[in-house]
């Protein structure tokens, strides 16, 4: 059959395109991770409380005399007196660090557990996720490769893929974000389908939602697109309708158990005295670092926050600093102000100043890539505190960006990513590739938005750190965005030039160039 002047030829099965993507996905990134060596990124004192968790009770193994945290990065460990009764927070990257145990001695790597076992298992998962998506999006092979490519990038980006092999929980929510997007669009195309599609993103979101508290906030978007992009594609079906099918039901079982999750942590976050503890801490750096500023209306959110005037010389100290509001003698009389509840009064009552917050911290996030943590372990023969730069694509096109657009650069691009994905939703039937594409966007762009919130206006410090998700569920939303505008331009397009000759045969034409 000619459409376009030229046989369209067979593609190659379904199988056959998504191993071929999944096996040069990686090996490129085992490249990456492994010439010349493994890199990784160093403990910022937060580690502990992720590896002497259940099950683990795991400390490095570094040279002596070299500095534990901040300048190198240890990929041995082994049990660990310094654990004994050690406060730790749950999290679902415990899971993959417990398989990374197991895998240590296959690989014959030194120590209990060694974080390079750890980064082998997230390029595979990465690449997991990379051939689901670019070969679950019914598109041309040419654009399945390309869609991949970009994938790729972003994942191997030295913002995201340096803290792979690292004593953080972020490995489980970038890898669960990919996932997610991933799954999404097998969903609503059928039985079989929609059982694929939540193989992806049933675990996907089980490691992106319980891998910190920060990210419990994403079961929102997560579990809402789980139950809405699972509606049967058949358009003859009533609205409501759509739903009442077996694949709408596991879908929200789905849904429900990721729910669970969410409860589950929120339930161990007000219950905990550590987490109580850590939440007061970050209430402190928040106030201290991000609202009372030093600035001519320092003295004004200070009463506002029902806080001593006087404190405005703690301006810029957080918790942990030798000059700190804790060491102040009116500080056990005021401590109890000290609380996200109150923040987020002050938030909501001052909404100028929300907006001035919020922007310092889009500022920060812009900065996208992290280099007060060194990357390399001692024996890389790097200095210390060095930082990767194998693969900095998507860190060197944010760099060329105004350094001070912050939320002048988000609120923009998060509105187009909403906006186009709303259009592509609405298309008519034939265009299916717009609707799973469309809806892994959306997915996504709320996920941003989610995940923009907690270390905006409730950490307080390291938040290009704690922006690592908000900044790889935008980049992947908006590169599937960036597919869907130019596929809607282009039919838009074409069905101008063939306007009044054959409506509706455009459309049909430009999908049969880019589906199968």
């Amino acid at each position: 059959m000619l459409l376009t002047g030229l046989p369209i030829r067979r593609p190659p099965g379904f199988a056959v395109r998504w191993l071929s993507i999944f096996s040069v996905s990686l090996g490129l990134f085992g490249v990456r991770f492994g010439v010349p060596g493994p890199v990784g990124q160093a403990d910022n004192r937060d580690g502990p409380r992720l590896m002497c968790g259940p099950g683990l009770g795991l400390g490095p193994v570094f040279p002596h005399g070299d500095p534990r945290y901040f300048r190198y990065a240890y990929f041995a460990y082994a049990p660990s007196r310094s654990c004994a009764h050690l406060p730790t927070y749950p999290s679902s990257e415990l899971v993959p660090l417990q398989l990374a145990r197991w895998l240590t001695p296959v690989l014959r790597l030194p120590g209990t557990l060694n974080l390079i076992a750890l980064g082998v298992l997230m390029c595979v998962a990465a690449s997991v996720g990379i051939a689901s998506l670019a070969t679950g999006l019914r598109l041309r092979l040419p654009a399945q490769v390309l869609l991949a490519g970009a994938l790729w990038l972003i994942m191997a980006d030295a913002a995201f893929f340096d803290v792979f092999a690292s004593p953080f929980s972020e490995p489980a929510a970038l890898i669960g974000l990919l996932l997610v997007a991933a799954g999404v669009v097998y969903l609503g195309r059928g039985w079989r389908a929609t059982l694929a599609g939540l193989a992806l993103a049933g675990p996907g979101g089980f490691l992106v939602i319980g891998s910190k508290e920060q990210y419990v906030i994403l079961a929102a978007p997560i579990c809402l697109t789980l139950v809405l992009a699972s509606a049967d594609r058949d358009r003859a079906r009533a609205r409501l309708g759509r739903y009442r099918t077996r694949q709408t039901v596991a879908a929200a079982a789905v849904a429900v158990l990721l729910a669970g999750v969410a409860g589950g942590y929120l339930l161990w976050d007000n219950a905990s005295p550590y987490a109580a503890r850590l939440h007061h801490e970050q209430a402190v750096d928040m106030i201290f670092d991000d609202i009372v500023t030093g600035s001519d209306h320092a003295a004004a959110d200070l009463r506002a926050l029902g806080l001593p005037v006087s404190w405005a010389r703690y301006a810029g100290d957080w918790y942990w600093k030798n000059v700190s509001v804790r060491n102040d003698p009116l500080y056990p009389r005021y401590e109890a102000k000290l609380t996200d509840g109150n923040i987020a009064h002050f938030l909501l009552t001052h909404p100028g100043r929300a907006i001035s917050i919020g922007q310092q911290a889009a500022v920060l996030a812009q900065r996208y890539r992290v280099s007060s943590l060194g990357d390399y372990p001692p024996s890389a023969g790097q200095r210390a505190g060095a930082i990767d730069s194998r693969e900095v694509v998507l860190t060197w096109l944010m760099h060329r960006l105004p350094s001070g657009l912050g939320l002048l650069w988000l609120l923009p691009l998060w509105t187009a990513m909403a906006a186009v994905s709303a259009v592509a939703l609405t298309r008519r039937r034939g265009e299916a590739w717009l609707r799973d594409a469309a809806a892994a966007a959306a997915c996504l762009t709320g996920c941003a938005v989610a995940a923009f919130i907690p270390p905006a206006y409730f950490a307080g410090i390291s938040t290009t750190r704690h922006m690592v998700g908000m900044n790889l569920a935008t980049a992947l939303g908006g590169t599937l965005t960036v597919a869907l505008a130019l596929s809607l331009i282009r039919r838009h397009r074409a069905g101008r030039r063939s306007g009044a000759t054959c409506p509706g045969a455009a459309g049909r034409l430009t999908f049969a160039k880019l589906s199968r």
